[in-house]
């Protein structure tokens, strides 16, 4: 009996199990066949995590809401090709509009607005460095703005 190379279906079933175990190499051979497959786990590090709140919750117009850095990297406020601004001090936006960029190493990451309101005055400038938690804008909600 001669055997077949995988199927697609079962390379992936294969790929899934390894992402699953943390094994980040495995070889199958058979006759006429090699596939190698190499997965690079994700570092804890690099996944998106939610900063537990350690202060109680303010009541919603008590305070202007904040934009943070995710990771450490490089705040883009224009378009990195048309150097267009993504939004202005005083301007209103909406739920999850995009404010601008975060920069890590190769990627670019949105920063959404998490409420709809007013863009204050920003702390950063284009192309600053900036670290983990680092406030990069600061939104006061639209009944304050009012």
């Amino acid at each position: 009996m001669e055997k077949k190379a995988p199927a697609l279906s079962e390379l992936r079933s294969v790929a899934q199990k390894m992402r699953k175990s943390g094994l980040s190499q495995i070889e199958l051979r058979g006759n006429g066949f090699r596939v190698s497959i190499k997965y690079a786990p994700v570092s804890p590090a690099l996944l998106p995590c939610r900063v537990p709140d350690e202060t109680p919750a303010l009541p919603a117009l008590a305070a202007p809401d904040a934009v943070r850095a995710p990771f450490p990297g490089i705040v883009l406020l224009q378009h990195p090709l048309s150097k267009i601004p993504f939004t202005q001090p005083g301007e209103k936006v909406g739920k999850d509009a995009l404010l601008g960029l975060l920069k890590v190493g190769v990627i670019y990451l949105p920063l959404r607005s998490p409420v709809q309101g007013v863009v204050e005055p920003l702390s950063v400038k284009d192309g600053d460095c900036v670290e983990y938690g680092e406030e990069i804008f600061t939104l006061r909600r639209e009944e304050l703005a009012a």
